[in-house]
């Protein structure tokens, strides 16, 4: 098997072992006394396994689950691109619950998609460009958007 479709594999494995999901929100900043999105936060997350159902906030199943989720976002992010960045944030070492998924618990790994220059510019083209193509991918591997 290639390497590119083992990789490819382990993903998938994950992201099934984990119920891997995705969310996009709009990043905001205050430039000048004026809200304005200068970028995405894409959230990944991922729940234990169903014989698990309440681990404890920054146990080492939840590390176990953010190192998957990490392994996610490295492997799908672009190492270099022109315009555009990104910011992997710090293990915040909670459970989060959200309704749309049944308030599961899940860890979320945060990634901040910004310009790579002046950051507190506004959105552009590169940002959803950028965004599209990681979306592309992670629907491949199965990752849900909810």
């Amino acid at each position: 098997m290639p390497p590119d479709t083992t990789k490819s594999q382990d993903i998938k494995g994950l992201v099934e072992r984990f119920h891997v999901c995705r969310d996009v929100w709009p990043e905001y900043a205050f430039i000048n006394h004026e809200k304005r999105q200068i970028g995405f936060e894409l959230d990944f997350s991922g729940s234990p396994q169903d014989e698990e159902k309440h681990p404890e906030p920054g146990s080492d199943k939840c590390l176990e689950i953010y190192k998957a989720l990490v392994r996610i976002a490295e492997e799908v992010l672009p190492q270099a691109d022109k315009g555009t960045t990104y910011q992997i944030e710090p293990y915040d070492q909670s459970i989060h619950y959200l309704p749309q998924r049944g308030n599961r618990p899940e860890v979320v790994l945060k990634v901040r998609i910004l310009h790579r220059e002046a950051f507190e510019r506004p959105i552009d083209a590169s940002e959803f460009h950028y965004l599209e193509k990681l979306k592309g991918q992670l629907e491949e591997w199965g990752i849900c958007q909810h």
